[in-house]
């Protein structure tokens, strides 16, 4: 019996990860500048949106274990941009807090973010940014985790 193996670059999939490489390849070129890699953004950014302080929380707010949140933060604090304090409604707890030099450095790390969404998707027509956006929501549905109705509305920063 003979079978035909398909060449993956003409998977959906295989072009899909190939954005996502580039995607992250750059922001992580542009991230250079300022000693942080995306993946520190993204929990720097997740202190100063207050949507969790502890590595628990973290973690489930970035969708990564609890382990990868620990190291970011080791790394982050090594460089002065977070700190670590007791909980004080709970003396087993950590709490991570933005210092003073990554409140500062937030904000330009978030323009930058916004810098390189407008370079790589302000070429699409508004129409064609929602039925993209409207495309992956629609994926992400099928795992159960879609973004909601406000991102889909949303015009870029």
């Amino acid at each position: 019996m003979t079978s035909t193996i398909h060449n993956e670059a003409d998977r959906v999939p295989y072009w899909h990860q190939r954005v996502s490489q580039a995607l992250e390849s750059d922001l992580e070129r542009r991230f250079v500048a300022y000693g942080v890699t995306a993946s520190q953004f993204r929990l720097l950014a997740a202190l100063a949106r207050r949507d969790a302080n502890t590595v628990r929380g973290l973690a489930a707010a970035l969708r990564l274990d609890a382990g990868a949140v620990t190291r970011l933060a080791d790394r982050l604090e090594a460089k002065g941009l977070v700190r670590r304090e007791p909980d004080p409604t709970d003396g087993r707890s950590v709490r991570l807090l933005l210092s003073a030099t990554g409140w500062e450095l937030v904000p330009r790390l978030d323009a930058e973010a916004s810098a390189h969404e407008r370079d790589w998707f302000g070429s699409l027509s508004f129409a064609e940014l929602r039925q993209y956006k409207a495309s992956i929501a629609k994926l992400l549905q099928r795992a159960g985790a879609g973004p909601d109705e406000v991102w889909l509305r949303r015009e870029l920063y």
